[in-house]
């Protein structure tokens, strides 16, 4: 196939996986391939151009700012969106009863990502039962050491978050287009505005399919699956903006190493 052909079914499949409103699970796995792909080509030392890695890498970008756009709109986010203002330290009395509901999702999301190249700062599944360890334990902690967090300020800071990110890389790639003089930090900031955006769609394949109806249709009590939204939303918030802790808006921005 020449290169021609090979860009227009490319650019076919793009616009299948964009068919309708909703952000798919193909949709958020091609943007993640994407993504890594610019990544591990543009990681120094690269043969690779100055030109080429600004394509790659604007290209990268520009798919990161449509489907971090759509998703954070789309109706997976939406149903998250709590009713009630209870606090998440309230929600369910032992944290560990939502691990049978998201312990499959850990090993199709694990399955999804197991021939992935791995890049420096972009955090790997492992082994789902880690990945959904690590998502439980970040959850409890952040609900025990902020117990007056509510889930709406909790899904609020989620949402900023990701119009943060979302309007990060849709800045990097309209600085690409403008051909910015400084190309290297701004490859820089590229790149690392990418390995966030990355993280983040781990959680967004998480929540698709943790939404689905047969996903749904588990016999689980009300309380885990309130939990459970608890738990993505959670997720969403710490992987959109990793270096900050999840925290009440009083308290403002936590930045370091905590566990939340």
């Amino acid at each position: 196939m020449s290169r021609t052909a090979a860009v227009g079914a490319e650019a076919t499949e793009w616009e299948r996986l964009l068919i309708g409103e909703e952000v798919r699970l193909a949709e958020i796995a091609k943007v993640q391939d994407d993504i890594l792909n610019a990544l591990v080509r543009t990681n120094p030392p690269t043969t690779l151009s100055e030109d080429e890695q600004n394509r790659l890498l604007a290209q990268a970008c520009s798919e990161a700012c449509g489907i971090l756009d759509r998703w954070v709109k789309s109706t997976p986010w939406e149903e998250l969106k709590p009713k009630a203002r209870d606090a998440i330290a309230d929600v369910i009395p032992d944290w560990q009863a939502i691990r049978p509901f998201l312990a499959p999702l850990g090993v199709t999301l694990g399955r999804m990502t197991e021939r992935r190249p791995s890049v420096a700062g972009i955090p790997e599944i492992g082994k789902p039962e880690d990945y959904i360890d690590d998502l439980i334990a970040r959850t409890e902690s952040t609900s025990r050491r902020h117990p007056g967090l509510t889930r709406k300020q909790l899904y609020t800071e989620a949402t900023n978050r990701i119009k943060t990110l979302q309007s990060s890389v849709c800045a990097i790639a309209g600085d690409f287009a403008k051909g910015a003089k400084n190309g290297a930090r701004l490859r820089a900031a590229a790149r690392s505005a990418l390995k966030w955006t990355a993280g983040f769609l781990f959680s967004a394949a998480l929540i698709t399919i943790g939404l689905t109806p047969q996903a749904a249709a588990h016999d689980v009590p009300a309380a885990v699956h309130e939990a459970v939204s608890v738990a993505f939303v959670h997720q969403a918030a710490r992987t959109a903006q990793p270096t900050v802790r999840v925290a009440p808006p009083q308290l403002g921005a936590h930045l370091g190493p905590g566990i939340g």
